[in-house]
C-alpha cells in the first residue's frame, strides 16, 4: 500500500530555538511555529485561524537554526509528521503529540545578513538567490559603444523624415554648374593696324 508523509509549512517562530546534544554528540534544535490561515466565513466576514506546531531539527541544520533564528523569524520548513507518545513520571498519565521532523529549514528574513546564502540552514541556495550582477562595461556595452551611429541592437539608426530635412537644410549647399561665378572675358591679343606708319609726324 502506497503512502506519503510530507509536510510543507511557512510561518513564524513562537519562541527562541532551544538546542541540546545527544550522548552521541548530535545536535537537536526545537522551536515552535505558528501558521496563519485567513478564510471567508458564510456571513462574508474574514476570519484568521492559527495552527501551532512543534519543529525538531537535527545535525548541522539544528546548529544553524539555533544560531540564526529567533522568536518572530519567518521560516519555510519541509519535513515529515511524527506522532510521539510517552508517560509522565509524576502522574503516570499517557501523553501524545504531533510534531514535525524538519528535513530542510529555509530562512526567509532578509534582515539577517549573517544567514547562509539562500536562507537555508544547511547552507544551500535553492531559493531566494539574487542573480549575479553584470559587470559594468561588459562585452555587449563595450561593443555597442564602439559602433558609431549604431542602434540599441547594433543596427544603423533610422532617422525620421523631419530629422533628415533638418540635416539637409543645415548642410552647406554646393554651387551648381549654372550658379558658378562668371569670370571676366580676356582681352583679345594685340594686332597692329596695317597702313599706319609707326613714326609720329612733327
Amino acid at each position: 500500500m502506497a503512502s506519503l508523509n510530507k509536510v510543507l509549512l511557512m510561518g513564524n517562530l513562537t519562541r527562541n530555538p532551544e538546542i541540546r546534544y545527544t550522548p552521541g554528540g548530535s545536535a537537536v534544535c526545537e522551536f515552535g511555529m505558528a501558521i496563519n490561515r485567513r478564510f471567508m466565513q458564510a456571513n462574508g466576514q474574514e476570519k484568521d485561524e492559527t495552527c501551532f506546531v512543534d519543529i525538531t531539527v537535527w545535525g548541522k541544520q539544528a546548529e544553524s537554526s539555533s544560531r540564526f533564528l529567533q522568536k518572530g523569524s519567518s521560516v519555510f520548513v519541509e519535513g515529515r509528521l511524527v506522532y510521539d507518545q510517552w508517560t509522565e513520571k509524576e502522574t503516570g498519565n499517557k501523553r501524545s503529540r504531533l510534531r514535525i521532523y524538519a528535513e530542510r529549514v529555509q530562512f526567509l528574513d532578509r534582515r539577517d545578513a549573517a544567514a547562509p546564502q539562500g536562507g537555508e540552514a544547511d547552507g544551500g541556495s535553492a531559493y531566494g538567490q539574487m542573480p549575479p550582477a553584470q559587470p559594468q562595461g561588459g562585452g555587449y556595452s563595450r561593443f555597442r559603444s564602439q559602433q558609431p551611429g549604431a542602434g540599441p541592437y547594433g543596427g544603423p539608426v533610422q532617422q525620421s523624415p523631419r530629422q533628415q530635412q533638418y540635416r539637409q537644410a543645415s548642410a552647406p549647399q554646393a554651387p551648381s554648374a549654372s550658379e558658378a561665378p562668371q569670370m571676366p572675358p580676356e582681352d583679345p591679343p594685340y594686332e597692329p593696324v596695317e597702313g599706319i606708319d609707326d613714326d609720329i609726324p612733327f
